[in-house]
């Protein structure tokens, strides 16, 4: 073995899983927080059987896995060598059941699938007034329409009869991974009957355990962040190429972990994600719920919490744009195109607004997208600057309600997801939220503070605040244009603020005729 091998094989790389809505990424990271390499594959494979349904075959990922992991051994022969740990970190709430063995009986579920039960699961009549008395009655019936669980339990019996465990995502690739069904308190983020404040699945006379319905023993197994979860099995190890007995450590959702990558470690720093869901979140030791009965997910951190405000169609907005307006366009030209756009268009989008609910809101459930302040000036140009500023409008407004609750000033915004590549959506972001705003020096920020986390399951590091020091570095930082900030929060103040209260009448007649 040559003196250049050996030098490779005493480095420390760990691999990382990155699997969102749109498709899947194998990441390598130093100990340093250096992205080594990176392999990508998009997915093709999903489907819908009924109008807003979305769903896709557990081989979909599996397989865009093993792929983006060869590619990766092909690639970087030598960096391979360096991997000492690997961990899986996926998109919320995507869904299926699986057998004594771990093997799927039913394709995944989506969390874009807008299917529903026509009604709610009957609870005990106690519940019943309990709900009724706090005012919980419509959200209650509506978690238990649109849970996904009670779906499959409802419209698939002989399913349901045979299911052993239910399963997220990345519980999925961890048992095809260790042969465990187990996964993260911090990865389990979805419509599951989990205790996000005891970190642990809800008891028999839980609230949520009325609501949505699954049975204790279809719970899977549990594990705190930054431990070995497992150990890579034979057959696992033959597939990908990695060592058999490789460590799989635990850490958290794809947003749990962009949180960490940001460096979004304390309440004062707040962490934007502009994916295909954009949120806003923080990380704080003290359990806060924003709205009433609406938790705060686990954190990667074990002792911590991520209260988050979600605008459930985020960038995929700017994914619908691109298709409806520029599907003719080679997709390199894309991003400078609409970097133009906002370099030709002024703040306020010469008075175009936009209100971002384009999707199913957890406390808006009625609300549609809308743009309001059209004239015969708007063009294509406008309409993308007010989708991006109505997203900063709607981001703003989550992160006023966490300073509420928290009663922490929040100092700073540290960026992540697609949209932050764009220098012109971060400024404007800057502006919208009259804070700094931040990129650290990877925009793989999932798979960083992934990274983070398995560097400290393989005790390289002692914990996740000493790791976070040495593995994050902020790149570049966009301060608020003070002549902008006047602008937006005029019209966030005198315009958006009062659009939802005065429309939300018409919301609801909408839902009665369409």
């Amino acid at each position: 073995m040559n003196n250049t091998i050996k030098s490779i094989i005493k480095k420390n790389s760990v691999l990382t899983i990155d699997c969102g809505t749109r498709g899947l990424r194998g990441i390598l990271f130093d100990e340093q927080g250096n992205e080594l390499a990176k392999s990508e594959e998009l997915f093709t494979g999903y489907y819908s059987k009924h109008f807003q349904w979305k769903e896709a075959s557990p081989e979909m990922f599996w397989e865009a896995l093993v792929k983006v992991v060869c590619e990766l051994k092909v690639k970087q022969p030598d960096l391979f060598l360096t991997i000492r740990g690997m961990t899986v970190s996926c998109q919320r709430d995507v869904i299926t059941v699986v057998d004594e063995r771990g093997k799927p009986l039913r394709d995944f579920i989506s969390w874009l699938d807008r299917r529903e039960l026509t009604e709610p699961l009957p609870y005990p009549w106690p519940y019943d007034l309990l709900f009724k008395a706090i005012g919980f009655s419509g959200y209650a019936k509506s978690f238990s329409k649109t849970a996904h669980v009670n779906w499959i339990k409802v419209s698939e019996p002989d399913i349901w009869a045979k299911t052993h465990k239910v399963v997220f995502l990345s519980t999925y690739f961890l048992t095809r991974l260790t042969g465990n069904i187990a996964d993260s308190r911090s990865n389990t983020a979805g419509h599951l009957p989990f205790d996000t404040k005891k970190k642990q699945w809800c008891g028999k006379y839980d609230v949520k355990s009325q609501i949505l319905q699954m049975e204790p023993e279809k719970c899977y197994e549990l594990t705190d962040s930054c431990e070995v979860i497992g150990k890579l099995t034979a057959e696992a190890a033959e597939i990908t190429g990695l060592p058999v007995g490789l460590s799989i450590i635990a850490s958290g959702t794809d947003k749990g972990c962009e949180t960490l990558g940001v460096g979004a470690l304390t309440p004062d720093i707040a962490s934007i994600s502009l994916g295909t869901q954009a949120t806003v979140e923080i990380t704080t030791k003290k359990y806060v719920e924003l709205y009433p009965f609406y938790p705060a997910f686990a954190a990667v951190e074990n002792d911590c919490y991520n209260p988050e405000v979600t605008i459930y169609h985020g960038f995929w907005m700017v994914d619908w744009y691109t298709k409806e307006f520029l599907d003719q366009t080679d997709p390199k030209d894309i991003h400078e195109i609409l970097e133009g756009y906002l370099e030709a268009t002024p703040p306020g989008a010469d008075g175009l607004i936009h209100q971002p609910y384009w999707g199913r809101e957890a406390f808006r459930p009625e609300a549609r997208g809308t743009f309001m302040g059209f004239s015969e000036g708007h063009d294509k140009r406008h309409l993308y600057r007010a989708i991006i500023e109505g997203l900063g409008y709607a981001l703003l407004e989550g992160l006023k309600l966490i300073e509420r609750k928290t009663k922490v000033p929040i100092q700073a915004v540290g960026l992540s997801g697609g949209g932050s590549r764009s220098d012109g959506v971060a400024q404007i972001m800057a502006d919208v939220l009259n804070r700094p705003v931040y990129r650290v020096q990877t925009f793989e920020t999932t798979g960083l503070g992934a990274a983070i986390a398995t560097f400290v399951g393989l005790n390289h590091y002692p914990d996740i605040k000493t790791a976070s020091k040495a593995m994050i570095r902020k790149s570049q930082i966009f301060e608020p244009n003070p002549k902008n900030v006047i602008k937006y929060t005029e019209i966030y103040n005198r315009l958006y603020k009062q659009l939802y209260r005065r429309v939300k009448p018409l919301y609801q007649s909408y839902e009665k005729i369409r």
